[in-house]
């Protein structure tokens, strides 16, 4: 029960300061919590969760009206107060969505499908940033997955759809999980970590903006 009880602060926590992290790119942050609540949505309708169904449906509704006028160029910025109210929203379906009869590896591997491109976004930078020796939430920069991507001739709005793309793609895949075997289950999980690691090793080798280390201080 404990561990239990740790597992699911460190899930709300994370899942909350990833969407802080995402919003670096006009409509990125918006645009992914939209696909994530058609899925978190589609998931609860699927097994007759009413009350989910109608928190991702507000949700979808939400980040779609302000996505409107936060997509490239911008004329609205959502800011920390609404990433982090998103990533809250975000955690909150995750912990809600129960499959009918599905055993303990499927229920937290679809929210963690949905919600992919953010974990993984959070991954990528906490790594890059701990290998060069800066503090992972502590040192803002343009290291971020999006950045990288726009950087290869993306530009930022191709950045953004790319993303978008990979978020709809785990969102679907997460649909059909409950009714894998739970060996097939685990095998994606394995799949996933293996992928992200190997993304993540492609992605620090391409050009991106490195922020400078800067020096200790000490007062006398």
């Amino acid at each position: 029960m404990v561990l239990d009880d740790c597992f699911t602060i460190l899930w709300v926590v994370g899942i909350t300061a990833s969407f802080s992290i995402l919003d670096h790119m006009d409509g990125l942050c918006a645009g992914i919590a939209a696909i994530a609540a058609v899925f978190f949505t589609i998931s609860a309708n699927m097994n007759g969760q009413t009350l989910v169904r109608s928190l991702g449906a507000a949700t979808l509704g939400a980040s779609l009206g302000f996505l409107r006028w936060n997509f490239n160029p911008a004329k609205i910025f959502m800011g920390d107060g609404g990433a982090m109210f998103l990533g809250f929203l975000m955690a909150t379906l995750g912990l809600k969505i129960r499959p009918d009869g599905a055993p303990f590896p499927i229920t937290w591997l679809i929210p963690v499908l949905i919600l992919g491109v953010p974990i993984f976004d959070t991954a990528l930078v906490s790594i890059s940033r701990a290998r060069r020796g800066l503090l992972p939430f502590t040192s803002p920069g343009k290291d971020h997955t999006a950045h990288r991507l726009s950087n290869l001739r993306l530009g930022h709005r191709g950045a953004v759809l790319v993303l978008y793309c990979f978020a709809t793609l785990f969102g679907v895949v997460a649909l059909f999980v409950p009714d894998w075997l739970p060996t097939t289950a685990y095998a994606l999980a394995v799949f996933l970590v293996v992928g992200s690691l190997v993304a993540i090793f492609v992605l620090e080798g391409l050009p991106y903006e490195r922020q400078v280390k800067l020096p200790k201080t000490f007062s006398a």
